[in-house]
Order: C-alpha cells, then structure tokens, then sequence
C-alpha cells in the first residue's frame, strides 16, 4: 500500500519539478535578454561618444548645404482656398483644374495667362497651381486633411468628401491672391460644359420653387375648405342627432411646414450655390515661405547625418566588413 501511494505521489513531484526548472530557464533567458540590451545599448552608446566629433562635423556640414541651397534657390509661399462644386462631381471639377497645374510643370505660360485671364506678368511668379481631394478619416462630415499627396487614392478607409475640395497656389510672391482667385473662378465659369450643366440646374430649381410654391398655396385652400366650410355644411337643424369627426387639421399643418422647409432649402440653393463653384474658404496670406531656411536645414541635417554615420560606421569596422566580404 505505501509503494503504491509513493508511486501515484512520485509523477507529481517530477511534474513540479518540471515546472520549476522551467520557470528557472525562463528566468534566466530573460535575464541574458535584458543584460545583452544593456550591453549592446553602453556598446553604441559608447561608439557615438567615441564618433561624435565627426558626427558634429556632418551635421554642421548639413547647416551649410542648407544655407547654400537657402541662397541658391528662390522663395515659394503656398496657400489654399477651399471650393464648393455645385454642378459637376469634384472629380470632373479637380481634372479641370489640374488642367493649370500641367501648364506649369510644362513651363506653358502662355497658355496658363490664357486659361487664368491674366497678364504674363501677372502669372510670372506663379510656380504651380493644383486641386486636392479633402480626406473625411473619421466618417463624421469634419474635413481632417488635404489628400495633397494622392496616398487615399485606393483606400476605402476613408472618405474623399464631395462637398468640397481644396485648390493650392504655390508661388514665389503671393501679393495679390484676389486676382489670382478671379483668375482661377474664370477657368471655371468658361466651361461650356459646366455652362450648360449649371444653366439646366438653376432652370430645374426654379422650376421646383415654382411648383412648390403652387403646392403650398393648394394645401393652404384645402385646409382652409376641410375646417371652415365642411364645418358650416355639418351644422345641422335642432332635434337631429349626427355623429361627426372632428377634421384632422394637423395632418395638413405637418405637410405645410414640410413644404414650407423643402420650399426654404430650394431658396437657400439657388441664393446661395448659383454659381458652377462657391468659395467656402478663400486664400490667406502665408506667413512663412514653404521652402524656409529651416525646413530646407531639417532636410539636409538628416541627409547628412545619415551619410556620415554610414560612412563612420563603415570605417571603423572595414576590417570586419571585409573579412566577411572576402568569406562570401
């Protein structure tokens, strides 16, 4: 009986064990992790102590570069106005618009004054001039951002909003955006295209207005007859006894004030969103230009950084590298 007991009770004691030699190796894996980061951390750590005079000198050399090119290059200010398309879809109206930006990349200044309406001096200092789909991330109707890179082209994640876009000016002096804002609404309202789409529009709405305004003064009259005069048609002489419903006049009041809302929002349209576009938000004044020292520093900072850490990184360990090189 007890070699029986000591045999049931024996796999248990192994199990345990088991587990603790288990726990115990996981215990010190962890720890070699944890003291291998730490070692390879002091290691590089120690290496850009050693390398930092000529990581400095890299990073000084980025400043110059930046300076130079800063020198070099002519300033470009950037801004946006925000449109509504109020008689084609935002996709047919960017393509149009885009039409300006390939006359800048092409260098067509000729064509670019004709489309925009201007003077050739007047265009001289414009660098581009380009639309944008704006990107709705959350769903909620709230523009989050200018898709001024085409990535949400594909992506179903998100929304491209179609009650507005954005058009961006990039030019090396941006003193008169009123005009050029006039140059680009008359790129727009010469498309015969567009023309004839809003024209068509504005008829439709007005024709709407009219047939709901006729509607409003019918239910009016019809009101009026079904609680005045069936009223006086249902008085009846004394000693007659009739049962009668009381008529249902707020059935009428509800589709009134529907009509009447319809009616309204038709107004406001065609007061409104008369035009083939409608501005929402014009062009300000940048206040910094988009090619500042700064932003241009940042980017040859990092450039040269990035060099001269490849190059340190390589000189200080070639001998390796080269044993491994010749082994392959």
């Amino acid at each position: 009986m007890t070699k029986e007991l000591e045999n049931k009770n024996q796999p248990r004691a192994n199990d345990e064990i088991d587990l603790l030699e288990l726990f115990n190796k996981m215990g010190k894996g962890i720890k070699r992790l944890f003291i291998n980061i730490w070692d390879i951390f002091l290691k590089v750590t120690v290496f850009f102590i050693r390398k930092s005079p000529y990581l400095i000198a890299f990073i000084i050399l980025g400043f110059l570069v930046a300076l130079l090119k800063f020198n070099t290059s002519d300033r470009f200010y950037t801004s946006d106005m925000i449109l509504r398309s109020n008689s084609v879809s935002n996709a047919d109206m960017i393509a149009h618009i885009n039409k300006l930006h390939f006359y800048g990349q092409e260098d067509n200044m000729p064509a670019l004054a004709k489309s925009l309406n201007l003077d050739s001096s007047e265009v001289a200092n414009l660098v581009d001039i380009q639309a944008f789909w704006i990107i709705d991330r959350n769903r909620d109707g709230i523009p989050d951002l200018v898709d001024d890179r085409n990535r949400y082209d594909q992506d179903t994640s998100v929304t491209h909003m179609s009650s507005r876009f954005d058009v961006r000016v990039k030019a090396k002096q941006l003193q008169d955006l009123d005009t050029i804002r006039q140059g680009i609404l008359h790129h727009i309202n010469t498309n015969q295209f567009f023309e004839k789409i809003n024209t068509i529009r504005l008829i439709q709405l007005r024709e709407r207005i009219a047939k709901t305004a006729t509607e409003l003064s019918e239910l009016d009259s019809l009101q009026n007859y079904k609680y005045f005069e069936e009223r006086q048609k249902g008085e009846f002489s004394e000693g007659q006894m009739v049962f009668l419903n009381e008529p249902e006049t707020k059935l009428y009041h509800g589709s009134v004030f529907e009509l009447y809302g319809s009616k309204q929002s038709l107004d406001r349209e065609l007061d409104i969103y008369s035009d083939i576009v409608t501005v929402l938000d014009n062009f300000t004044p940048p206040a910094q230009p988009e090619n500042s020292y700064l932003s241009i520093a940042k980017t040859w900072v990092i450039i040269c950084f990035l060099l001269g850490l490849i190059i340190v990184v390589v000189l200080s360990f070639r001998k390796e590298l080269i044993s491994v090189y010749r082994k392959y």
